[in-house]
């Protein structure tokens, strides 16, 4: 009897998860979704450098676009401008053109991890409204201001160093 209700109970949890999971939706149609609401510029909130990276990565895969060809042309004029000094050498090593194109669609990252060159770009472009869809760490929350329409916070619990811990409330209204 006791092994008929625990096995009930794993069907029950993987039914949950699996229902949960059906209506958590995908971050390019949730983007989308924004984009129809008018609510972009969004700040994305990610705990993880690498996941920053991955979810602009995955939304270029995708040719997820989301400024228009003027908007394109304006970033790719200040994108210019602000790297006009870096050597080809340079800009091949930092990644510079798969960068370039996601920004040109309006994407980003912005990160510790980030040139601080390109972060400062990152936030320029964002300031403008030219930057649709930032995808960044809790960094972002301290001392940039970062005008947005929109934050998503992808989890509401974070790495500390030793575990995963729930965001506390501080944190919370900090990245809000």
């Amino acid at each position: 009897r006791q092994e008929q209700h625990q096995q009930q109970s794993r069907v029950k949890g993987r039914a949950r998860r699996g229902a949960m999971s059906r209506h958590t939706p995908f971050r390019d149609r949730l983007i989308k979704s924004l984009e129809a609401e008018r609510l972009l510029p969004a700040i994305w909130f990610l705990f993880s450098r690498a996941g920053c990276d991955q979810a602009v990565e995955q939304l270029m895969a995708q040719h997820l676009k989301l400024t228009s060809p003027a908007e394109r042309k304006l970033i790719s004029a200040e994108v210019a401008a602000r790297t006009a000094d870096l050597s080809d050498e340079d800009l091949v090593a930092l990644g510079f053109s798969a960068w370039r194109d996601a920004i040109e669609a309006g994407i980003a990252a912005h990160h510790a991890g980030l040139l601080p060159r390109f972060k400062e770009i990152v936030e320029s472009l964002f300031q403008q409204g030219l930057i649709k869809v930032v995808f960044a760490t809790e960094t972002l929350a301290l001392g940039i201001n970062m005008p947005a329409r929109t934050v998503v916070i992808e989890r509401l619990s974070k790495w500390n160093g030793d575990t995963h811990v729930a965001l506390t409330a501080g944190e919370y209204t900090q990245l809000t």
